[in-house]
């Protein structure tokens, strides 16, 4: 621990409400979202090199314990009887002061108790904090990297989180969008109703650079550009540009060829072959392509 902390308070307060067993990491993916909703801010995610903690840094943020205690208590008690985690911030004095909860085994039939402690450095009590940051103490090294890769994967402004499918573990699935989906990438969220626009604004820039590789080169026409299509066409696509940069970015590294002049056009692969693509084509791919390259003649 790099400081000793001084106990500043400690009181316990009743378990309001049903507390669902479910595993830590879901429990952690809907409390960063509710943060999230709470602060209007997105956080950072860092882990230990060779360890097993993920910490989630909330900069340039401000809120009140009591506000904080008051909304986050349960799910920071639930959270800590898997993954010890306990909060952070700094107060006006320039002290870190933590925040832990835990859930006490109850003495009778009812609801357990929930056990909050603010520590600080000087033993100083505030009441209000910048700079959230949570401290997460999962089980090993393994399940921390699969924890900070996923939510390093997370847009938060979206609620969805793209992975390959090979990196959705169970946990995560039990939040997968639409199962049953043909897509490349493998979408989940805590938000169960989301848009096929959702899931296209919730891609990177690299993720899009490899769907238009797997087109280009493999010929594999995954489910994304059936939305990519339907939203260009409706005129609601968002971030056209990334779409348009990471084709040609994606041309590049194929090494692909275009000549594409006032009235002709042509597309050349890797090997020099011309690839063919009809304004009629049924292929959503083609369609999302020609419309990106062509957005005049092509609505």
């Amino acid at each position: 621990m790099l400081h000793h902390y001084q106990t500043v308070s400690k009181r316990q307060i009743p378990c309001v409400g049903q507390i669902e067993a479910q595993p830590p990491e879901l429990e952690l993916l809907t409390f960063l979202y509710n943060i999230y909703i709470w602060l209007e801010a997105a956080p950072a995610v860092y882990s230990s090199a060779e360890g097993k903690t993920v910490y989630i840094l909330y900069d340039h943020t401000a809120f009140l314990i009591d506000d904080f205690l008051d909304s986050f208590s349960l799910s920071l008690a639930v959270i800590n009887h898997s993954w010890p985690i306990c909060a952070f911030g700094t107060a006006s004095n320039q002290e870190t002061v933590r925040l832990s909860a835990e859930l006490l085994p109850s003495q009778t039939d009812h609801s357990p108790n929930i056990e909050i402690v603010q520590q600080s450095i000087s033993g100083q009590e505030t009441d209000s904090l910048q700079t959230l940051c949570l401290q997460i103490e999962c089980t090993d090294h393994e399940t921390a990297d699969k924890v900070y890769r996923f939510f390093t994967c997370m847009n938060w402004q979206t609620s969805i989180a793209v992975l390959d499918w090979s990196a959705a573990d169970f946990p995560w699935r039990q939040m997968l969008i639409d199962p049953g989906a043909r897509s490349f990438f493998c979408y989940i969220s805590v938000n169960l109703r989301v848009t096929p626009d959702d899931c296209l604004r919730s891609l990177s820039f690299p993720q899009k650079l490899v769907l238009w590789k797997t087109f280009l080169k493999d010929k594999l026409e995954p489910a994304e550009f059936e939305w990519l299509a339907e939203e260009i066409s409706k005129g609601t696509v968002s971030n056209r540009m990334e779409w348009e940069l990471a084709l040609r970015e994606a041309m590049k590294q194929l090494q692909f060829r275009i000549i594409n002049q006032e009235n002709s056009f042509a597309l050349f692969d890797g090997a020099g072959r011309r690839l063919y693509f009809g304004a009629d084509c049924r292929s959503a791919a083609e369609r999302a392509l020609l419309k990106i390259l062509f957005p005049l003649n092509f609505q």
